[in-house]
């Protein structure tokens, strides 16, 4: 049985903010934490916008926010929890970034991977826990070369050109390609169109036709604009609340999710928009038909490896098994991250053998 313990960092983004861009370092620390509570083979996934630890036994939410240094009160909205098949599909749907907040993003497919081999070096994962992720990082990439995966439907665009038919000058803010597309569809139809971005270094992404401006001056070209369309695809506000409050008589459309906007009498969602989405529809259910296929294979594995006596496989959980033991006396020697990697590859290599090679040796 697999199970599923995570925190989704979109329901309060401040909290998780000191986990964001933390790179391997950051992952393996809190990997070496949760293995002194967590006695079953895990592998724990850290990605922008969540964190999972994929068990073969039930992990407590509390263990996983008291090794992220988290508040447990403070994050109990935040928790969720699957358990048996809906955790194992789950993490293929992940792979192909159709659960993710910004639909479609690639980024995730890395991270699981990334994932899945730093539990292998640390010792806390599993061969069937190593199959399982592997298996959904070659979905999420699969699904990547068969679709376009970021999916920004015409009739969004349809919908904000007729509610911004009024409207002279229009900030846009972010330079995603529900922000582009957008600023691209509203110069053609004669509007003046400024485009503010976090990064400055992208102001080759801004169509033709629209001026870009700094991020820093958003609140100021806001206050100049007809109407503020926000659009990034950052996990953070684009305008805080006492700026929305400033620019009350503004309309301002938060098309992105997360949220781009806190809470204003003058902030209209796409949500609100109730706007039909075919295009991201269809591909959702192809996904979906294919994450099921994808997952099936997986399952049909897992039964092979259950009925045979493979020697391989049967290497493979001693080996883990063994750098699981030796993984805080390795960690103690303090020897440096390189030299720690190549030590732990080392025993899960000359384990593996040995054991392939005794079992020969007997038969």
């Amino acid at each position: 049985m697999t199970y599923i313990t995570g925190l989704d960092f979109t329901k309060d983004v401040e909290l998780f903010s000191h986990l964001q861009n933390g790179g391997k370092e950051l992952m393996l620390r809190l990997i070496r934490r949760l293995m002194r509570s967590v006695r079953c083979p895990f592998v724990l996934v850290l990605t922008c916008d969540r964190a999972e630890v994929v068990s073969t036994s039930p992990v407590s939410c509390e263990v996983l926010e008291r090794s992220l240094s988290v508040s447990p009160i403070a994050a109990a909205a935040c928790r969720y929890a699957l358990e048996g098949e809906e955790a194992e599909r789950h993490l293929f749907l992940l792979a192909s970034g159709i659960i993710s907040p910004l639909f479609g993003e690639d980024t995730v497919t890395g991270q699981l991977a990334q994932a899945g081999e730093l539990g292998r070096l640390a010792g806390s994962a599993s061969p069937y826990l190593n199959k399982l992720i592997g298996s959904a990082v070659a979905f999420g990439k699969a699904s990547h070369a068969r679709h376009a995966m970021r999916v920004f439907d015409r009739t969004i665009v349809d919908e904000m050109l007729s509610r911004l038919s009024g409207c002279r000058k229009i900030l846009i803010v972010g330079s995603g390609e529900a922000a582009r597309v957008l600023a691209q569809a509203l110069v053609c139809s004669g509007h003046e169109v400024a485009m503010a971005l976090r990064d400055e270094t992208k102001t080759f992404l801004t169509p033709v036709g629209v001026r870009a401006v700094a991020f820093a001056q958003r609140v100021k070209e806001a206050a100049a604009s007809d109407a503020v369309v926000s659009a990034s695809s950052g996990l953070y506000h684009t305008f805080s609340k006492s700026e929305v409050s400033s620019l009350s008589s503004i309309p301002m459309y938060d098309l992105a999710f997360p949220y781009d906007l806190p809470d204003g009498s003058n902030v209209i969602r796409l949500a609100d928009l109730k706007v039909p989405t075919p295009e991201r529809d269809e591909l959702v259910r192809l996904v979906e038909k294919e994450a099921k296929e994808a997952y099936a294979d997986f399952l049909a594995w897992a039964e092979r490896e259950a009925k045979a006596s493979d020697i391989s496989f049967f290497s493979q959980e001693v080996a883990s098994e063994s750098l699981r033991r030796l993984s805080s006396t390795i960690s103690s020697l303090d020897l440096g991250e390189d030299a720690e990697m190549k030590l732990r590859e080392a025993i899960l290599d000359s384990v593996r053998k040995s054991c392939i090679a005794k079992s020969f040796h007997r038969s």
